[in-house]
C-alpha cells in the first residue's frame, strides 16, 4: 500500500497546520542567534466561531494565529536541526548542543511562554512545549551542570505544571479529550522524563488513557471524526502524540498500547485503512476528506510518529505505507526519527 497524494495542494490553507520536517543536515554546523522570546500569546481559534464542527477557517483569526505561533515553531524547527546536528556522526556536535541550552536558556531567563492569555494560545502552546523539550532532551546528556541548565529544566517544569492545571481545571470539555489533550501528554511526559518527575508521567499515563479510551471500535476518534473534511487529518493529529508519547512511557513501565482494548493499535490500523479505502471516513464524517478532495497533501511529517511505532511493532502495512516520504521527521516530535528511534 503506498501513501495517497493528491494532485492539488491548498497550501494556503493548511500551511498553519503544518509543522517543519527536518531534512539531512550539512556537515558544518552554524548556530543561529535564539528569536526574541515569545512569552505572551494571545491569539484566537483559527476557525469561525459559529461553525461547531471547527473545519471552516476565519482567514483574519487564521492569519493572527499565524503570526503569534511562526517565530515560535521557526525556533522549534531550528533547535531541532541543532540537536540532530548534535547526535549525528559530523563535526561539532558539542557546539551543536550548545547551542541548544544556550537558545532555550535565553527563553527561560523572561519565561517564556508564561503568559498565555486566551484559551486557545493555552491549547496550542502543549505542542510547542513538546517540541522545545525533545530538541533539549537529544542534547541533555552533552550537557555539564550549570545554571543555565537548571535555569532550563525548571523552565521545562514549569510550563508542564501549567499544563496540567489547565487541563484538569479548565479546558473545554472536547479539548480534554481529544488530540489537544494528546499533545499535552507529550509534552508533559517529555519534560517528566527530562527532569525524573513521576508525577508528570503519571498524568501523561492517565491523559493517554483518557483519549484512547474513546476509540471506536473501529478505531476512529469520535471527536475528530466530527471535524468534517478535516476529520482524517485531526486522526492523524491525534495518532501522532498518542503513539509517541506510548512509545516514551513503555520505557518506564507503562504499556499504553495495551489499554482500552489496544486502542492505540487500532487508531492505528483506522489510518492505514481510511487511506486505503476513502469512503470510510466520509461514511462517519459525512464529507469527503481534504486528503481526497484536493485541498491537501499527506505529507511526511504527519506520518513521522510511524519511526517509532515500527521500531516496537511488525507492520509490514505501515512500513510500505511510509516508505515513499524517504526521511520521517518532525520539529515537534525531536526532528529526524531516525536519529531518536533507530531502526
Amino acid at each position: 500500500m503506498k501513501p495517497f497524494r493528491t494532485a492539488a495542494i491548498a497550501l494556503c490553507l493548511f500551511q498553519p497546520l503544518a509543522v517543519h520536517a527536518q531534512d539531512a543536515e550539512d556537515d558544518a554546523f552554524l548556530c543561529k542567534p535564539a528569536p526574541t522570546p515569545v512569552v505572551t500569546l494571545d491569539h484566537g481559534s483559527r476557525y469561525v466561531a459559529k461553525d461547531a464542527s471547527r473545519s471552516e477557517f476565519d482567514t483574519e483569526s487564521n492569519a493572527d494565529v499565524n503570526e503569534q505561533l511562526g517565530p515560535l515553531d521557526d525556533f522549534i524547527s531550528e533547535l531541532a536541526k541543532a540537536a540532530n546536528h548534535a547526535l549525528g556522526k559530523d563535526t561539532d556536535q558539542q557546539a551543536a548542543a550548545d547551542c541548544v541550552l544556550s537558545g532555550l536558556a535565553e527563553w527561560a531567563r523572561v519565561d517564556a511562554l508564561s503568559d498565555l492569555g486566551t484559551i486557545n494560545a493555552q491549547l496550542s502552546a502543549p505542542a510547542r512545549i513538546a517540541g522545545l523539550a525533545f530538541a533539549y532532551a537529544q542534547v541533555q546528556a552533552m550537557l555539564p551542570q550549570s545554571a543555565d541548565r537548571a535555569l532550563v529544566e525548571q523552565w521545562f517544569a514549569d510550563r508542564a505544571r501549567g499544563t496540567m492545571a489547565y487541563f484538569d481545571n479548565d479546558a473545554p470539555k472536547n479539548a480534554s479529550r481529544n488530540n489537544l489533550r494528546a499533545w499535552a501528554a507529550l509534552a508533559v511526559a517529555r519534560v517528566g522524563l527530562t527532569v525524573k518527575d513521576p508525577t508528570m508521567l503519571e498524568w501523561a499515563d492517565a491523559s493517554v488513557r483518557r483519549v484512547v479510551c474513546e476509540v471506536a471500535p473501529d478505531g476512529s476518534l469520535p471527536l475528530e471524526m466530527a471535524r468534517k473534511d478535516l476529520a482524517l487529518h485531526y486522526q492523524l493529529h491525534a495518532v501522532a502524540p498518542l503513539v509517541i508519547t506510548a512509545a516514551l512511557l513503555q520505557q518506564e513501565g507503562h504499556d499504553l498500547f495495551l489499554a482500552c482494548d489496544r486502542a492505540i493499535h487500532r487508531s492505528v490500523q483506522f489510518v492505514l485503512a481510511a487511506f486505503e479505502d476513502p469512503s470510510l471516513v466520509a461514511d462517519i464524517a459525512g464529507e469527503d476528506q481534504t486528503y481526497f478532495n484536493g485541498k491537501e497533501d499527506l505529507r511526511g511529517f504527519e506520518m513521522a510518529w510511524a519511526h517509532a511505532y515500527l521500531t516496537l511493532f511488525y507492520s509490514p502495512a505501515l512500513a510500505e505505507f511510509t516508505e515513499g516520504f524517504g526521511e520521517l521527521g518532525n520539529s515537534k516530535l525531536g526532528g529526524r526519527q531516525s536519529l531518536l528511534w533507530g531502526m
